[in-house]
């Protein structure tokens, strides 16, 4: 048996079912031990879209999601989704090929030290440096990937080592996942005491709450509280957006009607809520107090002052809170939530272009409660994070950690493997579907009926939201685009176009029916962005 035999054993001790990825040189022994093995080997176009569909798999599947590239260029292609899986907390095994061992030393023909390339991005980067190690190291990586908080760890598994002889006898390790604490009082804490104290509590939803499997423990303890609950966009579907404690969405580029909320607040209750998906400078400058309850200790931050904590499994903590939380209902919050309510729920023109409002009403209806819709990186992000209604947490999928233009396309694919019978969708602007747009070919070769719509408006959008507000000019953000119906046909894909092919709703009852890949064309009027600033900017409450 050789290392890479033995290193493939270990993966399906870990439970990998799919590995997603680009073959090279140096890795070609462990393709070979792969190709005998149960595990499915998803052949990717590009190793950023790898490492993004091992993330997205990671994630849902609730078990670390593995991709693969060479070395070199490989390594350093599959750098940003790795980054991306870490600063979104998706458990990942990123593993890269490596040159021989002997000529690691010196400068060699595409080779970089990727354990240290990676170690900024990763929780743990290592290499194998003998096939004896290969379960401890293999085991290791996979504890670490799946432990609090989750996220990306590498291993570089050079090429002599792989073709190694190995014992064949020596068993694959494995061992007890750590225990996780779990509290069982929180009668006497300071989170209590500093509820009790609070007039104007506002919780806030992060990303923690679903990913830690908190919902109904979490819903339990705001009923009981009483306060207004604002998510961050990874934490959309916490609470109902129809709940009557449901004060919506924060992080638009400028400060939306809810932000009044936080700023009339006394107490601001962050739970599940990680720094990196919205700084709290954003949403609190005034520098409320705040209560840190999460799986983790807080990142210290100037705006971010906790006066109280409580660290460990997320559904316990607030199951024991709601047993002992004091009701701290207030009134005068409405008012400001409601304004934006009525903004989401209002009838837009479906004149073309299209209103960004109009197309998220259009996706909602289109996918309905247990679809999964994921959204690519620019202007049509934030729309969908303030517009689009959730009713439980994966319904809308945005990467607001790193924020990486074309995750979208990859972990649709990705969900599609893992959920078929669920309508999936992309949501993705022009600039960032032709940044990884390639891997339509891969939905297409796997013959997954997903549904991609590029919100098409041939700049990058978000950019020139920002760049007129501060400048009232926008240079250096307009391109053009290839024809994107005829693209997705030189694929094998579907394409439709919003106007050409019948309205967005025809669109998408069409390309739902379909047994591939569809690709709709909607053309989208963003002059709604300065509209939306200038009304939030006049907004008196």
């Amino acid at each position: 048996m050789n290392a890479a035999e033995r290193f493939v054993q270990c993966l399906e001790a870990e439970g990998v079912t799919h590995i997603f990825g680009v073959p090279g040189e140096e890795n070609i022994t462990l393709l070979e031990a792969i190709s005998k093995s149960d595990i499915t080997f998803i052949t990717t176009r590009h190793e950023t879209n790898a490492a993004f569909m091992a993330s997205m798999f990671g994630r849902l599947s609730g078990r670390p999601g593995v991709c693969l590239s060479t070395l070199g260029p490989g390594a350093t292609n599959m750098m940003t989704g790795i980054a991306s899986a870490t600063m979104d907390h998706s458990p990942v095994v990123a593993i890269t090929g490596q040159g021989v061992t002997w000529r690691q030393h010196k400068a060699s023909h595409q080779m970089f030290d990727l354990v240290e390339m990676y170690r900024p991005i990763t929780k743990s980067s290592t290499s194998i440096a003998s096939g004896e190690i290969i379960s401890e190291v293999v085991r290791q990586a996979f504890a670490q990937a799946a432990s609090e908080k989750p996220g990306a760890t590498h291993l570089s598994f050079p090429e002599d080592i792989a073709k190694s002889d190995v014992d064949a006898k020596t068993p694959v390790l494995r061992d007890s996942a750590p225990t996780f604490l779990h509290p069982t009082s929180v009668k006497d804490s300071a989170v209590l005491r500093q509820i009790e104290q609070a007039t104007k509590p506002v919780v806030i939803a992060g990303f923690g709450i679903n990913r830690s499997g908190a919902t109904d423990a979490f819903r339990l303890f705001v009923e009981r509280l009483g306060a207004p609950v604002v998510e961050t966009m990874m934490g959309k579907g916490t609470i109902s957006s129809f709940h009557e404690l449901a004060a919506h969405t924060i992080g638009l580029p400028n400060a939306d009607y809810n932000q009044r909320i936080l700023d009339q607040s006394d107490l601001i209750i962050a739970i599940g809520y990680d720094i990196t998906e919205l700084p709290p400078s954003k949403w609190n400058p005034n520098r409320t107090p705040v209560l840190h309850i999460d799986t983790n200790q807080h990142e210290i931050d100037q705006f971010y002052p906790v006066v109280a904590n409580l660290i460990g499994s997320l559904p316990d903590t607030l199951q024991l809170l709601s047993e002992d939380v004091p009701n701290r209902a207030w009134s005068g919050w409405q008012q400001d939530r409601d304004r934006l309510r009525q903004e989401i729920q209002a009838t837009y023109s479906m004149a073309l272009p299209l209103h960004p409002q109009s197309i998220v009403r259009e996706l909602e209806q289109a996918t309905g409660e247990d679809g999964m819709i994921f959204s690519d990186v620019g202007a049509h992000k934030v729309w969908l994070g303030r517009h689009f209604q959730t009713t439980r947490p994966n319904q809308l999928f945005i990467s607001n950690g790193f924020s990486s233009m074309g995750y979208g396309l990859s972990s649709a694919i990705a969900a599609k493997l893992l959920y078929p019978e669920r309508r999936v969708l992309c949501a993705s602007g022009d600039g960032a579907f032709l940044m990884n747009g390639q891997d339509l070919e891969t939905a297409v070769r796997l013959k997954l009926p997903i549904v991609v719509i590029i919100w098409r408006d041939g700049t990058y959008g978000l950019i020139e939201w920002k760049q007129q507000q501060a400048y009232g000019r926008a240079p250096y953000i307009e391109f053009d685009n290839p024809d994107l119906v005829q693209l997705a046909v030189a694929f094998g894909a579907l394409g439709l176009r919003v106007g050409e092919h019948g309205t967005l709703a025809a669109c998408l009852k069409q390309a739902f029916t379909s047994d591939g890949p569809v690709l709709i064309d909607c053309p989208v009027d963003y002059r709604e962005n300065l509209k939306l600033s200038d009304r939030l900017r006049t907004y008196g409450g």
